[in-house]
């Protein structure tokens, strides 16, 4: 769960900060795939607006940021379009503090919920199926979190199994509101 393709977390994070960028790289993933799952796609000039800031575009720094964003917006696509359902949430490696990766994980549903918002999904909207449901949850997840002992195996599992739920929950999203770009699964009938 540490990395998306050619992108990795540590190395997103370190380059945003670096770009003095409005939000991390978990929030930033998050963000791509709420618009992706509105939208199909998402226009990559207002995710890096967002992400960036107005205007933070042409230092070096800034520059950095685009071409790790524009790998991490490809693999994306990719892996939401796969029949493997391959996506990896982008957050911190499995080796990092359980608090650290539970408040990247809120962070990560943060930014998605601000990613569907964006590309027209609201959970007053009738949006189909499971949707709202998973909406709910994932502002449940966003909100602050719990104390977390970093020895109790019982919090890690609970962790994976949340990270797990995101990670399914989302292509499950993506199924429901871009059916005609999920690629079959099975012979026509």
């Amino acid at each position: 769960m540490a990395h998306t393709a050619a992108c990795d977390y540590a190395g997103l994070e370190n380059a945003l900060q670096s770009a003095d960028a409005d939000c991390g790289a978990a929030e930033s993933h998050g963000l791509l795939c709420g618009i992706c799952c509105a939208a199909g796609k998402a226009d990559t000039a207002p995710w890096l607006e967002h992400i960036l800031g107005a205007g933070n575009t042409l230092s070096a720094a800034a520059q950095n940021c685009h071409e790790l964003l524009a790998e991490l917006y490809a693999a994306t696509l990719q892996h939401l379009n796969d029949n493997d359902l391959g996506l990896e949430l982008l957050l911190p490696g499995d080796d990092a503090p359980l608090a650290l990766r539970s408040r990247a994980l809120g962070q990560w549903c943060q930014g998605f919920l601000y990613g569907l918002a964006l590309g027209g999904v609201r959970e007053e909207g009738g949006q189909p199926g499971t949707i709202p449901e998973i909406m709910r949850d994932f502002y449940e997840i966003s909100q602050p979190g719990f104390d977390h002992d970093a020895d109790d195996e019982t919090e890690e599992a609970a962790y994976m199994e949340i990270v797990e739920y995101v990670r399914m929950s989302v292509l499950l999203c993506y199924e429901e509101l871009q059916p005609l770009h999920t690629p079959a699964t099975g012979p026509l009938h």
